[in-house]
């Protein structure tokens, strides 16, 4: 061998990590001419000492030699080839062989010598140990760990892969770090199932080997995973997705039994439903519940009654049904520690929005959820009369129901009132149902016997005097049968005039006024028109049930439980249709529209939730915490709801006299318009009533100004109009807006301006400038 190749076999050997390059630097010089292949150097007679020689020269020089077949397997990059220990033996095996070989003076003494040396360099070069063995399946590599076999010979490999073998389950192969391969056998006698982590799932294994041959050690790899879809049980609102899982005995091997538990809270009532739906569409059926045992205790908190339901001994055989009616039997023990905190509270408030654009909310204290029979509230100031009334259940525990009627009766003099039933479960856990009739009554119209001149002559309701006519009670109130419509006129007596004034409108109401002087004196003079009208978009609307979005996350004290929950917010679809959750940042509890309340609790909290509207899109939500030290805690969370039409706050147009406003935007908030006489004038505002807004509209000589407050009570909207003198004869507008020369006042039920035009028909009734008695105009068809 040349010094070449000596070198290039330790680098390459050094670089296997087995020597450093030095470690062969001060190698004898090769003598060729007097080497044991040199035909003049040795006896050529001598076949023995030939064959040795021979032998030795080939093992060093031949292309297909031992070392030559180790060499090209060792790797130049760096990776560890072959074991350090065996690289090594190898290496000290060539240079006792190479110094044979170059020795001067071969003799007959050196046969045995050379064989030996021969010998062993076959042996360390078939001893050569690989360094790693790798089996790589998909997207997984897995370095297998070896051992000494029982003979202690050899060595065994084993490792795992933890997903089904591609190619369905066909062999696996081991690679060497020297680049070896093996072929492993799967051995399908060695297949396993078991039940899976969760009911739905399987566990598999498939094992795969290869027995240890003269020069490659044996391989066991084995193949884990899981098939099949977790199924889970929805107990509860509160438990939607409770694990069931195989139960296993003290030395982790199933015992035939599937559990089905966690902590949950009630919603009211006890547990222990007929059937259980499953999360794959199927359903559990058969359950018994004997073996539920119920205690009560009081733990002098917020709620002084707490009711748990343990069933960790029940067990049963029960039936689950799929989608197809195939029905499969399954033993089942229940592990529930299901808890709620008893609370049959409830309230009433009574919510309306006034004639100034404010949200009003008022208790109702009269309100027992134990009586039956009529509750008459307080009575509100006649001028309420034509605002829009919304009876709502708040403050409900979770042992009580209370239902009110969407709409309630009115009677001929205004009179709201609603039919409330009231369902609750005492702490004995007996049910009781009591029926109530909630009036709202309104103070009778105030009579006025100073300024006597401006006492009308009458009000004309379809050319009739309006029912109750008493030219001292300045308010009166028109509820409407039907679609009808209504002429209104005022009758002005000798000298006074009659200027329409303040009207406020909502759903199904209007409010108008008019405003009478002579010589100095004034009185204000109104009529409020009811009708029954559809829900609006505000009282139709119902969000969904609150979720938890955690139940996951360790309390922030261990040793301290909590009743406070991790956070409040709303949960909201994004554009890929994924629910995602937002906590209020902020003490603006606003939720957007599709968005719904949410919250966050901490890992083994119970939590139960009531909710119920406060006042227009304003919800309040109660929330029970039971702490893992079996503790509670209430939290009230006020939140409004936002949506495009509650939140609309907008006149869709607006008639002055009469005649639409042209040029009107609704984004354009001050305008000038001219009438015949500025002093007496009518100002229809247009909107849309279905939303449940409201608009309120203040007149004074040359300007009139309506607010418009979205049903929200958020937003809110100021048009100024700037009324001044049209020139005769022909009624004109000024470079921000003119009126129109053609239209009726007319009040077509089921427009926008249906109930608005009820009430303001009076206002155009009067003739300006009329000062003559039984003058009063032309009327208008409300």
């Amino acid at each position: 061998m040349t010094p070449t190749m000596k070198k290039t076999l330790a680098v390459a050997l050094a670089a296997a990590s087995v020597l450093p390059a030095t470690a062969m630097a001060d190698t004898p010089k090769d003598n060729t001419n007097q080497s044991c292949s040199t035909p003049d150097s040795i006896d050529a007679g001598n076949t023995t000492l030939s064959a040795a020689c021979s032998t030795l020269d080939t093992l060093l020089h031949s292309q297909d030699s031992t070392v030559k077949t180790v060499y090209d397997k060792a790797k130049p990059d760096g990776q560890i080839a072959y074991t350090a220990d065996s690289a090594r033996k190898l290496v000290e095996a060539y240079n006792r062989a190479e110094l044979l070989w170059q020795k001067t003076g071969i003799a007959t003494d050196d046969v045995d010598d050379m064989n030996k040396a021969a010998s062993d360099l076959k042996v360390q070069a078939a001893n050569m140990t690989v360094a790693t063995w790798t089996v790589t399946d998909g997207d997984q590599t897995s370095t297998l760990t070896g051992a000494p076999d029982s003979g202690g010979t050899g060595r065994e490999y084993s490792g795992t892969i933890n997903h089904m073998p591609t190619d369905d389950l066909h062999d696996l192969q081991a690679v060497g770090s020297d680049g070896s391969k093996v072929n492993l056998t799967h051995v399908t006698a060695h297949d396993t199932q078991a039940p899976g982590p969760y009911y739905g799932q399987t566990d598999h294994t498939a094992t795969y080997v290869a027995a240890p041959t003269v020069n490659l050690p044996g391989f066991t790899v084995t193949a884990k995973w899981t098939e099949g879809d977790q199924v889970t049980a929805k107990l509860s609102d509160a438990l939607p997705k409770a694990n069931i899982t195989p139960e296993k005995d003290e030395k982790g091997n199933p015992t035939g039994y599937y559990l089905l538990g966690g902590n949950m809270a009630l919603d009211k009532g006890d547990y222990g439903p007929a059937s259980i739906s499953l999360s794959d569409g199927s359903t559990l059926t058969g359950m018994d519940w004997s073996a539920i045992q119920y205690t009560t205790t009081d733990d002098g908190s917020y709620v002084a009654q707490r009711t748990t339901i343990n069933t960790d001994k029940g067990e049963n055989q029960a039936t689950i049904t799929n989608k197809d009616g195939k029905q499969t039997q399954i033993k089942i023990k229940f592990n529930l520690k299901a808890t709620r905190a008893w609370n049959a509270s409830a309230k009433l408030t009574l919510t309306y929005t006034d004639k100034d654009g404010k949200l009003q909310s008022i208790p109702v204290t009269e309100y027992d959820k134990d009586k039956d029979g009529p509750v008459t509230l307080g009575k509100l100031p006649y001028s309420e009369m034509g605002d829009a009334f919304t009876l709502s259940p708040t403050d409900v525990g979770p042992d009580a129901e209370v239902k009110v009627d969407d709409r309630p009766a009115v009677a001929s003099d205004g009179t709201r009132s609603w039919k409330v039933t009231t369902t609750y479960t005492d702490e004995e856990g007996l049910s009781h149902t009591h029926t109530m009739q909630v009036t709202l009554p309104f103070k009778q119209p105030a009579r006025q016997v100073t300024n006597t001149d401006a006492r009308l002559a009458g009000l004309l309701v379809n050319g009739q005097p309006i029912a109750g006519w008493d030219a001292d009670t300045l308010d009166y109130t028109i509820v409407a049968k039907g679609d009808e419509p209504y002429k209104v006129s005022p009758q002005a007596a000798d000298g006074q005039t009659v200027a329409a004034s303040d009207v406020t409108q909502g759903a199904g109401t209007t409010r108008q006024e008019w405003t009478v002087s002579k010589n100095g004196q004034t009185r204000v003079y109104s009529v409020t028109v009811i009708r029954k009208h559809e829900p609006t978009a505000a009282e139709r609307f119902d969000p969904a049930d609150p979720t938890d979005r955690d139940g996951k996350t360790p309390e922030p004290d261990p040793h301290h439980p909590t009743t406070d929950l991790k956070s409040y917010g709303y949960t909201i679809k994004d554009k890929d249709g994924n629910t995602q959750y937002k906590s209020f940042a902020t003490d603006d509890h606003t939720i957007p529209e599709g968005g719904v309340f949410a919250y966050q609790s901490y890992q083994n909290q119970v939590v139960a939730v009531k909710g119920g509207r406060v006042s227009g899109m304003t919800w309040r939500y109660t929330l029970t915490v039971l702490s893992t030290d079996n503790h509670v805690g209430v939290h009230t969370v006020d939140v409004t709801y936002l949506t495009a039409a509650t939140h609309k706050a907008e006149l869709t147009g607006i008639r002055f006299d009469g005649k639409d406003l042209n040029g009107f935007d609704p984004a354009r908030h001050e305008y000038a318009v001219q009438v015949s006489d500025p002093a007496r004038y009518t100002v229809m505002p247009v909107f849309d009533q279905s939303t449940g807004m409201t608009v309120s509209t203040h007149k004074t000589d040359g300007k009139a100004v309506v607010t418009v407050t979205s049903a929200d009570g958020l937003a809110k909207t100021v048009y100024t109009f700037n009324v001044s003198q049209a020139p005769l004869p022909i009624l004109s507008g000024t470079q921000t807006g003119t009126l129109a020369q053609t239209g009726t006042v007319a009040g077509a039920i089921g427009v926008a301006v249906a109930v608005l035009a009820a009430v303001l028909a009076g206002c155009a009734a009067w003739l300006a400038g009329r000062r003559r008695k039984g003058e009063g105009g032309k009327d208008i068809v409300a």
